[in-house]
């Protein structure tokens, strides 16, 4: 009786056993079923098949629907990679060489193994490594009335796309390029660090601040407070030159507008026989009789200078009847 109780438990941890078994195998699969491979520009990357040495019928690669290699043939001539793709007619591996960001994309890898269909997708996804490091623009304020300074950091790398920021300061780390931070002077120098990484590279960029009632830009901020100096007195040029061109047209306009106003209280090429009261000054009274005739004044200039001869003429010698 205990031996048949033995035998079932036994049965049942051996069922047990291959239906976790089975599930294990199938996540292998499924995980197997689509990988994802990152990569840089420039490096080259190999995908296997994984098939076995014998009983392999079929083997096809596409990328993106197109087809890159077959089984007996090898790579087609009019393939996406043309010379940069290499097929193994052993191993039945496909080979890119110097990858582009333009390769990233989905592979398909379609088999026969043994009357059995397979397929498998493999994603690749090429990225550019950040070239240098990072740049920091720092900013930090005076000491205020609660006794700390507070302090403002970006961080950017090259390039600025798929990048992932994390400052460090102390023990303490944030995510993102940009970081608010408050310190005191009791804290002395602190150093604040970025880190830019991607997929493929990670690059380092540190910045040491300290709080202090001088504290102004430091560091690669010196740099931006010169570029915006030179930019806040190009465009305190620009406007003096733009008041100078407006106060001269005003004045231009002025002046023309003044003269074509006393032309019209003041026709001159009309002769007149009344003496001619201002509408604008009353107490300035012309005597503009003139006769008729070429020899006339043209002009109110013309009269006050021919009355100014006149008078200039006369001499004490003269006799005036």
């Amino acid at each position: 009786m205990a031996g048949g109780r033995f035998r079932c438990l036994s049965c049942l941890l051996a069922y047990t056993a291959a239906l976790l078994l089975g599930v294990s195998r199938h996540d292998v699969e499924a995980s197997e079923g689509k990988q994802v491979i990152h990569k840089r520009v420039g490096d080259s990357v190999e995908l296997l098949s994984n098939l076995p040495a014998e009983g392999v019928t079929s083997v096809e690669w596409r990328y993106k629907n197109t087809r890159v290699a077959i089984k007996g043939s090898g790579v087609i001539r009019n393939n996406p990679f043309k010379d940069r793709a290499k097929f193994n007619n052993i191993t039945f591996s496909l080979t890119i060489r110097d990858l582009t960001l333009q390769d990233s994309g989905e592979f398909n890898l379609i088999t026969e193994v043994k009357d059995h269909p397979g397929s498998v997708f493999i994603t690749l996804q090429v990225h550019e490594p950040i070239s240098t490091n990072p740049n920091v623009f720092s900013n930090i304020t005076q000491p205020g009335p609660n006794g700390f300074c507070t302090v403002f950091l970006e961080c950017k790398a090259n390039p600025h796309s798929n990048v992932t920021y994390i400052w460090t300061v102390g023990n303490q780390s944030s995510n993102g390029p940009r970081l608010q931070y408050n310190i005191t002077p009791q804290d002395g120098d602190t150093t604040f660090t970025c880190n830019a990484s991607n997929v493929v590279s990670e690059k380092l960029a540190s910045e040491t601040l300290r709080c202090s009632n001088t504290t102004g830009p430091t560091g690669s901020n010196e740099e931006l407070t010169k570029h915006i100096t030179l930019h806040k007195n190009a465009v305190g040029g620009l406007l003096i030159i733009i008041i100078i061109i407006v106060v001269s047209g005003c004045l231009c306009k002025r002046r023309w507008s003044g003269k074509k106003l006393f032309n019209q209280i003041i026709p001159l090429n009309e002769p007149r026989t009344t003496p001619f009261i201002s509408p604008i000054f009353p107490f300035l009274t012309l005597d503009l009789q003139y006769p008729q005739g070429k020899d006339g004044p043209q002009t109110i200039y013309d009269k006050i200078q021919i009355e100014r001869m006149r008078k200039a003429s006369v001499s004490p010698y003269q006799e005036v009847s």
